[in-house]
């Protein structure tokens, strides 16, 4: 716990030893802040549900930027060399970063609680709905962190790693779409080419379940239910599962590396 405590604290050190936590931090909170005061403005209350699921497509380009330093800033400037070979585990390089970049996110998530308490100033609500916006949002937030960290484990290049990260954040997000598109598809050629004489129900059964197989992988579709403030296991373990297997990968990248290196 040590060793991953030292490396946590030198990371996250390292966001505000540099201009991007704090842009970071500011480019959100100006975000939301903007919408916020619009609602509050022209409606007289505001939804903080509502803005923390528009937010998450923000996540695209606020998450690559995060973890785009994780270990391609150590490869260039050959501190790696000090890390794969320190006393400390590749498991443990690992867990440390990627706490470092989690406790950013939450920092960044905090910083809209000040809006909360005008909600609630104002006679607002903040009911199951606004808190399992949060959560959704934090864990979605933590999956795309653990993507974000093993595309830094690929490169030294800080642009590919970014670029990386969000093609992959990209394709999770465009899953809904393209599944909505080859869900149309597959109903209108098994319309037109119907040699196993099924009927419109059937067709219509087995392109929903197309839609459902290709659209699983989305994060967003796990996180329905807790916009509607309704709790379920089902999404967490989801979310535990994919921040499991890339810090996964990322150690077998690394410990892959380590061993070309001996």
């Amino acid at each position: 716990m040590k060793r991953i405590g030292a490396i946590f604290r030198r990371d996250l050190a390292a966001y505000f030893k540099s201009p991007v936590g704090y842009i970071i931090l500011a480019v959100f909170a100006i975000i939301f802040g903007v919408m916020f005061a619009s609602e509050m403005l022209f409606g007289g209350q505001s939804d903080l549900g509502a803005n923390l699921l528009f937010m998450q497509f923000m996540l695209i380009i606020i998450i690559p930027i995060i973890t785009m330093r994780g270990f391609t800033e150590d490869r260039k400037s050959g501190t790696d060399v000090l890390l794969i070979t320190s006393p400390a585990s590749i498991f443990e390089v690992v867990i440390g970063k990627y706490l470092a970049s989690f406790t950013l996110l939450l920092i960044m998530t905090s910083s809209t609680l000040i809006h909360m308490m005008f909600t609630l100033g104002f006679g607002g609500t903040a009911d199951a709905k606004t808190a399992g916006a949060y959560i959704g949002f934090i864990f979605i937030g933590a999956a795309y962190l653990s993507i974000g960290l093993f595309a830094s484990s690929l490169t030294e290049n800080q642009l590919i790693s970014f670029i990386t990260t969000f093609g992959i954040i990209l394709g999770l997000m465009l899953l809904s779409l393209i599944a909505s598109l080859l869900g149309s598809m597959t109903t209108t050629l098994l319309s037109k080419v119907n040699i196993f004489d099924l009927t419109d129900l059937q067709i219509d059964s087995i392109s929903k379940k197309m839609v459902e197989i290709i659209n699983w992988p989305n994060p967003s579709t796990k996180l329905d239910n807790f916009s509607s403030g309704i709790f379920e296991l089902t999404p967490i373990v989801y979310f535990i599962s994919i921040i499991s297997i890339f810090i996964f990968l990322t150690v077998r990248m690394i410990e892959k590396r380590r061993w070309t290196q001996k």
